[in-house]
């Protein structure tokens, strides 16, 4: 669930003209094209264990296309939106014959909010406030929490949208980026409106943090919720004049970076990047999970006998106690 960036809108366009391609089967998190080997993504990694993987996206195509399947994200979708996608999710497991709604265990990955951020927070800081997106993605938690048995939900921390002024920035970047986050020109003060983007990205992700370790769903075996932190990674100053980090800068000086041409969105690299560190997090103890955002040679971390699960709050809690999961 989530946005375009989700949807891998333009991630395998060589112009800034195919930001209106929707290439879901190499999404991050819900794309399944290929093998890893050929187009890595979470699936496909997940495929190496369980070669029966059914739901992920197969191709191009927008949320109500056959090559969709599973993965219901909404370009240009605001935290109001997560009920939609939500109800949606569940309506596409139930129409599926080859889905046991009941006793097939569900993988979920919700990364939400950066239009809110990069487009109406400035216009409307109430609506579209860290407190409100929390709030959504409660709604949508409790929905699933009352409805769906046996599902594992990532939480992703935001990306700062800022991410994007840090590459090369062409004309052409110009022109979208004053489309897809107009918050970044609010004023003509573009450094000022930049840092006051990414302080609204650490409340962003200082909530979705925090509703995840509220023990508000840990009253069920087969429900958990966890937060995976590594976009952080990619958060910006949150003051003018305050340095960027050195290991960011290191990363955005690699002659070939992670941006489409549109340098809003993903490519296959990028995209590719991030399924590894979401994997990484997810075999990572809660409170204990990387923060790092990595070029081609990331590695990627295995589960062992002592862990062989995904990681939740309370195998975590096992596993420090007894040394195991």
């Amino acid at each position: 669930m989530g946005d375009s960036l989700t949807s891998a809108n333009s991630a395998r366009e060589e112009s800034g003209i195919g930001v209106v391609i929707q290439d879901r089967g190499v999404s991050f998190s819900g794309g399944g094209l290929g093998t890893w080997r050929e187009i890595t993504t979470l699936p496909n990694i997940i495929k190496i264990f369980n070669p029966n993987l059914i739901g992920f996206a197969r191709d191009r195509g927008d949320f109500l296309s056959e090559n969709a399947q599973l993965n219901v994200a909404v370009p240009a979708a605001l935290d109001d939106d997560i009920m939609n996608q939500v109800k949606l999710f569940i309506y596409k497991m139930k129409s599926d014959r080859r889905i046991d709604f009941n006793n097939h265990w569900k993988l979920l990955t919700i990364f939400i909010g950066h239009n809110d951020i990069c487009s109406y927070h400035c216009l409307d800081r109430e609506k579209h406030s860290p407190r409100n997106h929390a709030l959504n993605l409660q709604e949508g938690l409790d929905y699933l929490y009352k409805h769906v048995p046996r599902i594992f939900v990532n939480i992703m921390s935001i990306l700062d949208p800022t991410i994007a002024t840090r590459g090369p920035f062409t004309n052409e970047c110009l022109v979208y980026l004053r489309l897809f986050c107009a918050c970044l020109f609010r004023t003509q003060d573009f450094d000022k409106n930049k840092v006051s983007i990414s302080r609204v990205v650490r409340h962003y992700q200082a909530l979705e943090k925090e509703l995840t370790l509220s023990g508000r769903y840990d009253g069920r075996e087969d429900f958990a919720v966890v937060i995976q932190p590594f976009m952080i990674f990619l958060n910006g100053p949150t003051n003018i004049g305050e340095p960027e980090s050195p290991s960011l800068l290191n990363l955005m000086s690699e002659s070939e970076f992670f941006w489409s041409r549109d340098c809003f969105h993903f490519n296959q690299r990028g995209l590719a990047s991030a399924s590894i560190h979401l994997w990484n997090n997810m075999v990572e103890p809660v409170g204990n999970k990387s923060m790092t955002f990595e070029g081609d040679y990331a590695e990627y971390k295995c589960p062992s006998k002592r862990n062989p699960y995904f990681f939740t709050a309370k195998n975590t809690a096992t596993f420090y106690r007894e040394g195991h999961q």
